[in-house]
């Protein structure tokens, strides 16, 4: 992110700010249909035919480290495993023998030389190939070379491992499209995991997602935390291709007095994160990461059932090699802020899930501020496939004209950059 884009900033930023109402030809959003928070059909397509066939974030480098490394993810209700090999490649495989399905290993994370499975002990190596079955005379015509664990493809961005359970889908980086571009300096920065959450939350994914894609709740939502920090009416928006987005929001002098400016900031600083500003990135369809220059989280959701969802949050810092964290405490205060504003936020969900279920209002109306809201229905309409989905609760593209490609408000790179 360089100084031409930061410069594009401040430009759109000050028309924000002096702007009396939307922009021309801004289009009259019609309602977001309930149904799409509340079908069971339209729950299982998005389960299906959305998560069943993205790019969907697994973990990180700083995760697997050293041969035998692994993690075990719930990634779209698969029991994914990511191992790092003894020749130093990670890959991704199901946790589950291919006996009878038991799994490999039990733990959330650790280290294995070999991957052996909890039931009847099948023994797979760390690439998951059938090494050893105990009492191999039992069975007939076993070919244990072809009882490898089922494999699942990943590909990685920057430190971040992704999954696809489709073996069809696009490369990973053509997926993420522009968001590779315009967040390179991040991506190219060592990062380190230093904390991870879950909670489960009472509501349908969108739900939780849309409370990530707007500011136009922050006065209310949050009084004390957010908007005494943010300059809302100067947010600037961006929509993505591939249902990719931003908001970037400028920060109000002096009111981030938090210690975090005594925290190592990232290797590679784009010029965005050297300002008072605060990006939020979307990555579609279920990550938004609030970026900063000292840390920052993935907020990861996923569906558990219509009316559920978990949330992960995982925060990355800039690493700093061997001992212990460098301002640990600084550090816990930043979390212990952030679990209160994010406790602001869920305490509307389980409510507005209810009030869909029991159609306490006719649709969803959605202004220019909401914009993300609607970029994002369109995507997820777009990759289940239109015919696919009952015509009254599609969610037509009518955003296409405000969709933009970063690079071209971007210098291009440099040849040594790396």
């Amino acid at each position: 992110m360089d100084l031409k884009y930061l410069a594009r900033f401040r430009e759109r930023s000050a028309w924000e700010s002096a702007r009396t109402g939307p922009p021309e030809g801004f289009p009259d959003l019609p309602d977001l249909p309930l149904g799409r928070y509340t079908d069971p059909e339209f729950f299982e397509l998005e389960r299906t035919r959305l998560f069943g066939r993205s790019w969907l974030y697994a973990c990180h480098d700083s995760e697997l480290v050293g041969a035998g490394a692994y993690r075990l993810c719930d990634i779209a209700g698969a029991p994914v495993l990511m191992v790092r090999g003894d020749d130093g490649e990670v890959r991704a495989m199901l946790n589950a023998c291919r006996h009878r399905g038991a799994p490999v290993v039990r733990e959330p994370c650790g280290q294995a030389r070999a991957l052996v499975c909890q039931y009847h002990s099948w023994t797979y190596d760390l690439c998951g190939r059938l090494q050893r079955v105990p009492d191999q005379r039992d069975f007939v015509g076993l070919r244990p070379d072809a009882r490898a664990l089922p494999a699942v493809r990943c590909e990685r961005w920057g430190g971040w491992w992704f999954v696809n359970l489709d073996p069809q889908a696009m490369p990973l980086l053509d997926w993420l499209a522009p968001l590779p571009a315009l967040l390179a300096d991040v991506a190219r920065s060592p990062l380190r995991v230093l904390d991870r959450t879950s909670v489960e939350l009472p509501c349908n994914w969108k739900i939780l997602a849309e409370g990530f894609l707007e500011v136009y709740h922050a006065r209310t939502i949050h009084p004390t935390t957010v908007a005494p920090t943010l300059d809302t009416r100067g947010t600037v928006i961006s929509l993505f291709d591939h249902g990719h987005q931003n908001m970037l929001s400028p920060v109000k002098p002096g009111t981030r007095g938090d210690g975090r400016e005594s925290l190592a900031t990232l290797a590679h600083l784009p010029a965005l994160m050297a300002e008072p500003i605060q990006p939020a990135h979307g990555v579609f369809p279920n990550i938004i990461t609030p970026l900063d220059a000292r840390g920052f989280p993935f907020l990861v959701w996923w569906p558990v059932g219509i009316d559920r969802t978990r949330l992960d949050i995982i925060w990355f810092a800039a690493d700093w090699g061997d001992g212990d964290l460098p301002g640990a405490d600084v550090w816990r205060r930043r979390l212990d802020r952030f679990a209160v504003l994010m406790e602001e936020d869920y305490r509307n969900l389980g409510p507005i899930q209810r009030s869909m279920e029991h159609a306490a209002h006719g649709g969803q109306v959605l202004n220019y501020q909401e914009r993300r809201i609607w970029h994002v229905h369109a995507w997820i309409d777009r990759v289940i496939g239109p015919e696919r989905i009952p015509e009254p609760l599609r969610v037509p593209d009518l955003l296409a004209a405000w969709v933009e490609d970063p690079t071209e408000f971007m210098a291009p790179p440099s040849p040594d950059t790396p």
